[in-house]
């Protein structure tokens, strides 16, 4: 690829160009000097084959404000070349190399008036805007909806998709699951948000999918069956804990006679205590195997098969978040897009 500064007087209009420019560089300007040269044919070896007319050349911008300031400059670029055809000279530096360009200025002034008094049929539009109009135009062979509507931003349409959603998912949930939930997401507007990376791409890792027909109230009662379970073994080793222990060679500094008591004590409680969310007690920590192996410095460890269940458990998190990712993503992905179709919008989003 070559790269060279931008004349527009001399840039092939055939063919296609990368023009990189930042703000403020002149890119309004460079486009009022190209449409010039398209209605008239000027730029020898770099010109269009023959003079455009102006429902013959298409001008794309991104924003309204864009396309009105464009037509608006373009307009009067037309006018004020033809004035310096009739008068021959002009004190723009744009227009007088077009003139050293111009071989019949008569000829030129009568194609730029024909251009001046086509602009209000100028195809100058937003992105948009171009593809509703060709939608329209090519309705039947497309195969679309007579009446489309052109989705240009899916903000309010992915609120509403995503606000059905915790509707029909989250509102109906027990009290206690509910509040699992909020924990992660106080509402439809926080799911969304977190959803929103994903929504065009690939779905983000999990450690433990979905069955296909698993619901969030199949999931919870599976995370309060482990815990319920974890539970259970807790309290059938609870007796012999604090002597193994404390007759290991474990720190004594951090398990000491106040410390020790007190974490199994209050892990005590709450294995007794009936199962309603999927908070645990931190000390639990304390009793994972690899853990009581790393503060044994001298002497042998306290092994137990709760402690290996307690590793196992905490490095599985139990948690809804996963499914209801997964679920929502689903879902949302198909409701877009049962809702474009709906709209008769749907291939006016994907093209533009």
């Amino acid at each position: 690829m070559t790269v060279s500064t931008l004349d527009p007087l001399t840039l092939p209009l055939r063919g296609a160009s990368l023009i990189e420019a930042s703000a403020g560089t002149g890119k309004t300007y460079t486009l009022a000097a190209l449409y010039l040269r398209l209605l008239l044919g000027l730029g020898q070896q770099a010109a269009y084959p023959r003079p455009l007319s102006v429902e013959e050349i298409l001008v794309v911008t991104f924003t309204e404000a864009a396309t009105e300031e464009l037509r608006g400059r373009i307009r009067e670029s037309i006018h004020r070349l033809r004035l310096a055809c009739v008068r021959g000279a002009s004190n723009n530096p744009l227009f007088s190399r077009l003139l050293d360009r111009i071989d019949d200025a008569g000829y030129a002034a009568r194609l730029l008036l024909a251009a001046e008094r086509q602009m209000d049929e100028a195809a100058i539009y937003t992105i948009h805007g171009f593809c509703q109009r060709m939608l329209s135009h090519s309705t039947v062979e497309s195969g679309l909806l007579f009446q489309q509507t052109l989705v240009e931003n899916e903000s309010d349409l992915r609120r509403q998709v995503c606000a059905d959603f915790w509707r029909r998912h989250c509102y109906p949930l027990p009290v206690a699951v509910a509040r699992v939930i909020s924990k992660d997401w106080d509402g439809p507007e926080k799911l969304l948000a977190e959803l929103l990376p994903y929504l065009q791409g690939e779905a983000p890792a999990v450690r433990n999918p979905p069955e296909k027909t698993e619901t969030i109230m199949a999931r919870h009662e599976r995370n309060i069956a482990r815990i319920d379970e974890l539970k259970q073994r807790w309290r059938r080793a609870a007796p012999e804990l604090l002597a193994l222990v404390s007759n290991s060679g474990v720190d004594k500094r951090a398990y000491n006679s106040k410390n020790l008591p007190a974490w199994l004590e209050k892990i005590s409680l709450w294995a007794a205590a009936p199962t309603e969310d999927y908070d645990v007690p931190k000390e639990l920590e304390r009793f994972r195997q690899p853990v009581l192996e790393a503060k044994t410095l001298k002497g042998a460890p306290p092994v137990h098969r709760l402690f290996e269940d307690i590793d196992e458990f905490l490095q599985q998190t139990v948690t809804l978040r996963e499914l209801v990712i997964v679920m929502a993503l689903e879902e949302l992905r198909q409701a877009l897009e049962q809702e474009k179709r709906l709209r008769g919008g749907k291939w006016a989003s994907m093209i533009c």
